[in-house]
């Protein structure tokens, strides 16, 4: 099967679960035999990130203004990529990328789904260029897919408001490979860092209002003095908050507590999450979590709001889900703090239930269940 996966960004640091999903889902298609390319843009795509996709081929459009991801539109590369596809996979809104694509899709007559990823929402910054975005393209973008796919049944609504049946609407959770986090802390990793030999909570993700990081360092302020050696760190890619983040340490004398790593490696990741007391997810916003899969995989628990479409942490009793707000993640680590002897159940609990329902190898199966399906209903009415 000829698959073609569209995303405007597949740089890791700055991509987030999108990028993530894509990669992941692009990697195992491949190992299931099936011809995989991805069109995106050049952001930051190096030579090396290409040839760690291998054999998966990549179609990179120039980038012409980062900030919206607007590219040269190279409509010839465009139009040759979806015309050799059999099924097309459109990850993400708001993208031009996505647009361009679409142009050709529908002059071709070509099946596609949509895996939007929490981003229908209208929320955050460019709030009129969303509006008008969705005005003139984005609503018939997801109206005329053949398949929505979500990460989480959360997204659902967002889908409903656009019209779309929920009999279109196809759930299949993010997955995880349990190799990539075997890799434990060495004997400097912490001093790499500057991290003491204190227990540490852990963020992963962007620094960006919709995922909650000032909501949690804000929660850690709280509960910084009923826990003298507690420790706070952040890893992930700035995107507008750090130096607000930075500014509030200071203010409140607990800039030697907190710590903002920036990107890491995937190696260094591994070590970090295996070394974490637990994570903390302080999203108001948020399709299905990844990095909750990378703590449960590393056997640690995990503190979530309301937001994350994870409910079966609570049900499996892996962590706790609280509401996004202050107060909710202040009580959420008290709570977790305070159970100390019982932490590790809850980190085996969360690996078990991960182990059973979200590996990568399953999700990639499941998609290729459906394009398989799409393929057959258009021969059908050949």
């Amino acid at each position: 099967m000829k698959i073609l996966n569209v995303i405007e960004n597949m740089d890791e640091s700055s991509g987030g679960g999108a990028t993530e999903r894509t990669r992941q889902l692009s990697i195992h298609f491949a190992r299931l035999g099936h011809d995989v390319t991805i069109l995106t843009t050049s952001f930051r795509l190096s030579k090396s990130a290409q040839e760690q996709l291998h054999p998966i081929k990549i179609v990179a459009l120039p980038i012409l203004l980062k900030r919206f991801y607007i590219p040269w539109p190279s409509f010839l590369k465009v139009r040759d990529a979806v015309r050799n596809a059999e099924i097309i996979h459109i990850v993400s809104h708001w993208s031009l990328v996505s647009l361009i694509a679409y142009f050709f899709i529908r002059l071709y007559k070509k099946k596609y789904t949509v895996s939007p990823l929490g981003a229908l929402p209208i929320y955050g910054r460019s709030k009129f260029i969303k509006r008008a975005y969705n005005y003139f393209f984005g609503k018939k973008i997801i109206q005329n897919a053949s398949l929505s796919i979500v990460a989480t049944l959360n997204e659902t609504p967002a889908f409903t408001d656009l019209n779309v049946n929920k009999e279109e609407i196809i759930h299949i959770p993010n997955g995880i490979n349990e190799e990539d986090y075997m890799i434990k802390a060495d004997s400097d990793f912490r001093n790499r860092f500057g991290l003491s030999d204190k227990p540490f909570i852990l963020f992963m993700g962007r620094l960006n209002r919709i995922k909650g990081p000032d909501l949690l360092l804000k929660a850690f302020n709280n509960v910084k003095d009923m826990f003298p050696d507690l420790h706070l760190v952040y890893i992930g890619p700035d995107e507008g908050l750090l130096e607000s983040l930075e500014n509030y340490t200071y203010l409140n004398g607990i800039e030697e507590r907190v710590h903002f790593l920036g990107y890491i490696s995937r190696e260094d990741k591994s070590r970090i999450i295996n070394e974490a007391h637990f994570l903390t997810v302080p999203s108001r916003k948020e399709a299905m979590s990844i990095v909750v899969l990378e703590a449960g995989i590393a056997a640690k628990p995990a503190l979530i709001t309301d937001q994350c479409g994870f409910e079966e942490l609570e049900e499996v009793n892996g962590g706790y889900i609280v509401t996004p707000t202050v107060d909710g993640l202040t009580n959420g680590i008290k709570d977790m703090i305070n159970i100390d002897n019982e932490i590790n159940a809850l980190g085996s609990n969360l690996k078990m239930l991960v182990s059973k329902n979200y590996l990568w190898s399953s999700a990639a199966k499941r998609h290729i269940s459906v394009f398989k399906e799409l393929i057959d209903i258009k021969d059908e009415n050949r």
